[in-house]
């Protein structure tokens, strides 16, 4: 197995102009070849097992039937007119409206059953305390596992959430693991909002330099997606939302999936590039679609950490070249120049290219794929910053900042989530307000458009 980088286009095409110019390239990280021995997967699973978490899932349907038997009478919250269910919960609302805390204890019984002799599963559970319900255990003692997770249901840790805690404690544990070359995940899911969540990036950074990955998966519509998509993002994992909690147990297996089909860890890409030359912005475009942070050392190096590599799923970054009028004028159009050297590593692992570049009359557009890459990354940072300019009151700047967005997402054949943009747009426009679910499945969506170009 080896690590393949590649870059398009092969030779930038740079035109004479007076001022700086900006130009794009992509770069591709994949792996060449068959794959190593299987790894094994270290997880920790951490829930969040605050009270939200534990309220029974119910339709009208069946709340008529609970109020009609005086399961469910109406109280004041905070001066507010609330719904709950008198007493211990009967039976019959738990086989019929389990909690979402049921669906993933679920989810983790499936997960388990998946698991080889070498893997290890762990459980957190956090509200305003964090509990280890099954410490580090190989997926070989089956029944010893399932008895943990089966605890999760009846427990009781607090009404409030410090997912901080929770992360902290699922560190600490994947932390001591022994084996290096095991794939380490610490996945957590939750429905709501949580305290210090300044601590939980500085926890998420920790992670990262350890080679410890945080997927998260947000709940409902209650959840800080901003939260959860940079813990996500910093620690090179996956952020996933999900409206139903029925859809649980596919999400946590799908994530096992991911987790084993990794190939190389904790990839970084280098990025030398050449006097007058400027990295002003880098892209992840796949798998996922976010900015990266590009710092830059004394010799004019940038380094990207751009996470694990999947066996049969390349690294796209784009890559975005600030190219000074000084840089080549000394020799003639057609000349080629040297404009960076790329070098990618993981594992013992290593790849270098260079970049050339030319000053040609006309100059060449960019590939198709460049300028799809590109489009798309113009696209997500427009959406940033209409969601931005909304939380900032800047309500005229957000509506026409969202429908610039839907424009570029017509263009770009995603026409499902123009549409969607539209709507959230007038909705901005009539009442002040942008939908909660609506902002979500925007935000997590632009995540992931096709990089692929429109035909």
């Amino acid at each position: 197995m080896n690590l393949s980088l590649s870059i398009e286009p092969e030779n930038l095409s740079l035109t004479f102009q007076q001022d700086s110019q900006l130009y794009y390239a992509l770069v591709s990280l994949s792996v060449q070849g068959a794959a190593k021995i299987k790894r094994a997967v270290n997880w920790v699973f951490l829930a969040d097992a605050s009270r939200s978490m534990r309220i029974p899932i119910i339709n009208e349907t069946q709340f008529r039937q609970l109020a009609r038997a005086g399961w469910a009478q109406e109280i004041l919250v905070d001066g507010m007119a609330v719904w709950q269910i008198r007493g211990a919960r009967p039976e019959e609302v738990d086989r019929q409206a389990p909690p979402a805390l049921a669906y993933v204890a679920r989810a983790l019984q499936s997960v388990v059953e998946q698991l080889d002799n070498a893997d290890q599963f762990a459980l957190v559970a956090c509200a305003e305390e964090a509990a280890l319900l099954v410490p580090p255990t190989s997926g070989a003692m089956r029944n010893a596992l399932i008895e943990g997770i089966s605890r999760l249901k009846t427990l009781n840790l607090g009404e409030q959430t410090d997912l901080a805690q929770g992360l902290r404690l699922g560190l600490a544990t994947l932390a001591r693991d022994s084996k290096p070359q095991a794939t380490k995940r610490l996945f957590l899911l939750t429905d709501g909002f949580t305290q210090h969540a300044a601590e939980c990036l500085a926890l998420a950074h920790q992670a990262a330099q350890q080679g410890i990955t945080i997927s998260t998966l947000g709940l409902g519509g209650d959840f800080q997606e901003d939260l959860l998509i940079q813990l996500a993002d910093l620690s090179h994992g996956r952020a996933v939302f999900l409206q139903e909690a029925q859809a649980i147990p596919q999400a946590v297996t799908q994530e096992l999936a991911v987790a084993r089909d990794i190939a190389l860890k904790s990839v970084t890409l280098t990025i030398a590039v050449a006097s007058s030359v400027e990295l002003w912005r880098a892209t992840m475009i796949q798998p996922k679609l976010t900015p990266l942070e590009a710092p830059r050392n004394p010799s004019l190096a940038y380094q990207l950490a751009v996470g694990d590599l999947a066996q049969n799923s390349p690294i796209l970054v784009l890559l975005e070249l600030l190219v000074r009028p000084a840089f080549g004028r000394a020799f003639p159009a057609g000349q080629r120049l040297g404009l960076a050297h790329l070098y990618a590593q993981s594992e013992g692992e290593f790849v270098a290219v260079d970049l050339p570049a030319s000053y040609q009359a006309p100059s060449l557009p960019p590939p198709p794929t460049v300028l799809a890459a590109a489009a798309r990354a113009n696209a997500a940072r427009l959406q940033q910053r209409a969601l931005e300019a909304h939380a900032k009151g800047q309500r005229a700047e957000a509506i026409s900042l969202l429908q610039a967005v839907a424009k570029r997402l017509t263009e770009l054949g995603e026409n499902t989530w123009a549409n969607a943009t539209l709507r959230e747009a007038a909705a901005l426009q009539t009442t002040g307000q942008t939908t909660k679910l609506g902002v979500k499945e925007l935000t997590y969506a632009t995540r992931h458009l096709d990089p692929k170009p429109t035909p």
